[in-house]
């Protein structure tokens, strides 16, 4: 039996601090927390991963979490490179509301790993 979160969930009081995954899958996306599990799961579109989706939830969890700096980024096998390279852009910045250059800063210290299994 699994218990996932629902789509809408908010972000979660996690008693130890926040230790952000970010972990890519060949049939979505999952954000978690190395301690508690997944926050949310971002299953893949026809057109393809929604990392819309991923920006705006990672925008929550910092509001919640505003001194993490860190996020590990961890791959599936046979991910492509271009797909690790657009995650990578989603959780180091986001395009700032109503300005068409400047960026806002997320979780800009990223690491990169193999996801479980």
């Amino acid at each position: 039996e699994l218990n996932l979160p629902a789509a809408d969930s908010p972000v979660p009081d996690l008693p130890q601090g926040l230790n952000l995954e970010v972990i890519v899958r060949k049939q979505g996306i999952e954000v978690a927390d190395r301690g508690t599990g997944v926050l949310r799961s971002l299953p893949v579109a026809a057109e393809g991963y929604d990392l819309k989706g991923l920006s705006e939830y990672l925008q929550m969890v910092k509001s919640k979490y505003p001194q993490t700096q860190n996020v590990t980024i961890l791959l599936e096998q046979d991910v492509q490179y271009d797909t690790l390279v657009q995650v990578m852009d989603a959780v180091r910045v986001f395009p700032v509301p109503g300005s068409q250059w400047d960026l806002a800063e997320l979780f800009p210290d990223v690491s990169v790993g193999d996801a479980p299994t």
